[in-house]
């Protein structure tokens, strides 16, 4: 009933089907996770098919642990399609807040924080499986955070924290294979765009490279990050705005590319 709904895009008794649209956000068949049911939040939240208290119960639903941190901290297990794809509904919602103001001020705070500590302690990296499709966790949540940095209530306090939390996963042996570092350049390019480079910023930055330019040879491992860091700062690089910013960075590129 719920497939046939979908593909009918008959979205009428909005309460029952978000229902059993949440019930399945998390589905293991992509066709019905990533084709039906995200593309009818997509829908049903950027054609105001939902009221502001809808919109604003659904952000609570999908904020709670049974969603946004369902099985946080596993590894290859199927948990991480629900985690991943909340991540990527609550961004469609803060990016409809933005014109609609249905959510307080410390709500956006709170799930800053609650994407940070996701970033942080997300094990299941993986991007594309083969058998289901996207679980993509690290780049639906480099998505999400991109939008609470540009949410008029993200304020500058909070730069610190989205930063580390940026860092942190760049900071991976992890073989990101499928645009992850791109999507967490987008984030990081905002930051900068909103607030300029902060010596915090730079700090991290510069102990990452430090740490690979003290060392005589590299594992793999070593190699794997310092690939992370160098394509992660290009991809900064290019989303920048201010040329000053951009001599920033250029003048860490040039110290891992040479």
């Amino acid at each position: 009933m719920l497939i046939k709904k979908l593909e009918e895009k008959n979205y009428g008794n909005s309460e029952c089907l978000l229902n059993e649209m949440l019930l399945n956000i998390g589905n293991t068949n992509h066709y019905i996770r990533d084709k039906l049911i995200y593309n009818a939040f997509l829908e049903m939240i950027t054609k105001d098919y939902l009221t502001k208290e809808q919109l604003k119960n659904l952000f609570n639903q999908l904020l709670s642990s049974q969603y946004l941190l369902h099985g946080i901290g596993s590894k290859n297990n199927d948990s991480v399609y629900k985690r991943s794809f909340s991540a990527l509904v609550l961004g469609l919602l803060i990016n409809k807040d933005k014109e609609q103001q249905f959510l307080e001020k410390n709500q956006i705070s709170f799930l800053l924080d609650t994407t940070c500590f996701y970033l942080i302690n997300e094990q299941d990296k993986r991007g594309f499986t083969e058998d289901k499709g996207w679980a993509h966790s690290i780049a639906h949540c480099a998505d999400l955070l991109d939008e609470i940095i540009t949410h008029p209530s993200f304020k500058q306090s909070m730069y610190e924290k989205a930063v580390e939390a940026l860092v942190f996963c760049v900071n991976s042996p992890f073989v990101y294979e499928d645009d992850e570092i791109e999507r967490l350049s987008t984030p990081s390019a905002a930051l900068i765009n909103r607030y300029g480079i902060t010596q915090e910023f730079i700090h991290r930055i510069e102990s990452l490279i430090n740490i690979f330019l003290s060392k005589r040879t590299y594992s793999h491992l070593d190699t794997r990050i310092i690939s992370n860091v160098r394509n992660y700062l290009r991809a900064v690089y290019f989303k920048v705005n201010l040329k000053e910013n951009k001599q920033l960075l250029e003048g860490h590129l040039e110290r891992i590319i040479t």
